[in-house]
């Protein structure tokens, strides 16, 4: 007796196209960190996030939720943006040193300490959420709006603004020499790895609405050209002030949080 198969329309396999590019993206990353072409390494990482948030969005409304994406999803985000910011990150340190070889391979057995921190952060984060039930993950009604630490797309970025750094002072001909600042880096990167695995809320805007007049629509459409435009012309300027924008925006999160929790608990 020949069993049915069960067949998908493209619409169902269309998050999971968009998970594979995401993930084939953030592996290139790692081929131009072994080139030194630091700045398109980054790019596939940035790239790899803009697939990451697609293809949950193109899920929700395609209503293509299935366990075998889940689970790709998730691994998809280990190796992108946990294992390849690590490994660009710390070729990047590793190109900067000018040390014979066994003051080198000392010095960087030490330094990839914090990068081993991260990505094994990464991927506790991501186990935790994958075993989490929903009334776990925050109270009902709030959790919609937060995540629960860090995610791992935007911690990929934040790991990475010293890069973004570098680029802008050699765009602008600014001295920088990552090596003056390596401490600060390396506590850069464990800083980043704790904010992934803590129960700090921040910001979701998986389910934001927004509603705009029809009096506001031309302004807000103008706002929108001049950042697509400045981004155009200065792109590490921008993704810097973006990554600086998210981490003043964590107080606010868990200011707001606290809020919303207690206007929850009065109105049970």
């Amino acid at each position: 007796m020949k069993s049915k198969t069960k067949n998908l329309s493209f619409s169902k396999l269309l998050p999971n196209i968009f998970t594979t590019i995401g993930l084939c993206t953030g592996l290139t990353g790692i081929r131009f960190a072994l080139d030194s072409d630091w700045e398109n390494a980054v790019i596939c990482i940035l790239v790899a996030a803009c697939f990451d948030m697609i293809d949950g969005l193109s899920a929700r409304l395609l209503r293509a939720f299935s366990r075998f994406g889940a689970e790709l999803d998730s691994l998809a985000d280990a190796i992108s943006f946990g294992v390849a910011p690590s490994i660009i990150l710390f070729l990047w340190i590793k190109d900067s040193m000018n040390f014979n070889p066994p003051q080198e391979y000392e010095i960087l057995g030490w330094y990839w300490i914090p990068f081993l921190l991260y990505t094994m952060c990464c991927a506790f984060r991501l186990a935790r959420f994958n075993v989490m039930s929903q009334e776990e993950l925050q109270k009902p009604k709030v959790s919609k709006n937060y995540f629960i630490g860090v995610p791992s797309p935007a911690a990929a970025g934040l790991v990475l603004l010293p890069m973004s750094v570098e680029f802008v002072c050699s765009r602008f001909r600014l001295p920088f020499d990552i090596l003056d600042y390596s401490t600060i880096l390396l506590l850069w990167v464990t800083f980043i790895a704790v904010l992934m695995i803590s129960s700090l809320p921040t910001f979701s805007l998986r389910n934001v609405r927004l509603n705009i007049s029809a009096t506001k629509a031309l302004p807000v459409l103008i706002v929108v050209c001049l950042i697509v435009a400045v981004f155009i012309k200065e792109m590490w300027v921008t993704l810097l002030a973006f990554g600086v924008i998210y981490l003043i925006s964590i107080p606010f999160s868990y200011i707001a949080f606290r809020r919303d929790f207690r206007s929850i608990i009065k109105e049970s």
